[in-house]
């Protein structure tokens, strides 16, 4: 039932919310992630750093340091305005008094996430719960990349030992083509879970694929193959970093 997946989404919001708000500090550990960039946004990018040094002079103080992660405050501030949001709609579509609005744009979001949840557990109404399904989903999903909790697409920084990164744009090879991804990620949990990883009774199909059209691994060495291109199940990924080492030792 929708309504108690959203109930179950933003359950989940209020217990990661602690570490989500500790990771605005630097020196806090933090997922990375190498960013995928076209040919066109690596050269838009280069010459925006020329254009600053161009424009530096001896008394520019140069670039100064936030002293909180200015993409994490994004992140909070989006979610606090989110959970306001849907705490103010519910109360208005169910008739009952709303919550104050936040003292400041970084102020906790679990009171009014946790509102929300005991209204949604308050009636049974099947379009409502479906509305705040898909306000909920989007929540976790801000939450969840931010503390690098969905790895689905996640480009890995390993050359593949049989393609070489050879593909169109990059016809010298050392293309990452490498990826994660969560087979079944498109399905949702049927045990109440915001996501099918976090449930431990949904089947789980986590592989490694090479997304380089131009790739044809070996017969024997491709675990098996999804969307035409090769990929590798959790199991094989022993195997594979075997590979990945020797072809490395053997260029080095």
């Amino acid at each position: 039932m929708d309504r108690n997946r959203a109930i179950a989404d933003l359950r989940w919001v209020i217990a990661y919310w602690p570490d989500l708000h500790d990771s605005r500090l630097h020196g806090t550990p933090t997922p990375w992630r190498r960013p995928q960039l076209t040919p066109e946004q690596l050269v838009e990018r280069d010459h925006a750093a020329w254009l600053e040094r161009l424009e530096r002079t001896g008394d520019a103080l140069g670039a100064s340091r936030a002293p909180l992660r200015v993409p994490v405050l994004d992140v909070l501030t989006d979610l606090l305005t989110d959970a306001v949001d849907l705490a103010d709609e519910l109360a208005a579509a169910l008739t009952c008094p709303s919550m104050e609005p936040p003292s400041t744009g970084l102020a906790d979001p679990r009171p009014y996430l946790e509102f929300a949840a005991r209204r949604l557990a308050e009636v049974d109404d099947a379009d409502l719960g479906a509305w705040a399904y898909e306000r909920s989903r989007v929540m976790v999903a801000t939450a969840a990349r931010a503390l690098g909790l969905v790895y689905d697409g996640q480009v890995l920084d390993v050359e593949c030992p049989w393609c070489r990164g050879i593909t169109p744009e990059t016809p010298g090879g050392g293309a990452r083509t490498w990826q994660v991804r969560d087979l079944f990620g498109g399905r949702s949990c049927g045990h109440g879970q915001p996501y099918r990883r976090f449930c431990t009774e949904c089947e789980q199909q986590i592989v490694i694929t090479c997304e380089n059209a131009g790739c044809e691994p070996p017969l024997g060495c491709a675990g098996t193959w999804w969307r035409g291109q090769p990929c590798w199940p959790l199991h094989d990924w022993d195997w594979l970093a075997e590979q990945v080492r020797a072809i490395e030792a053997y260029v080095s």
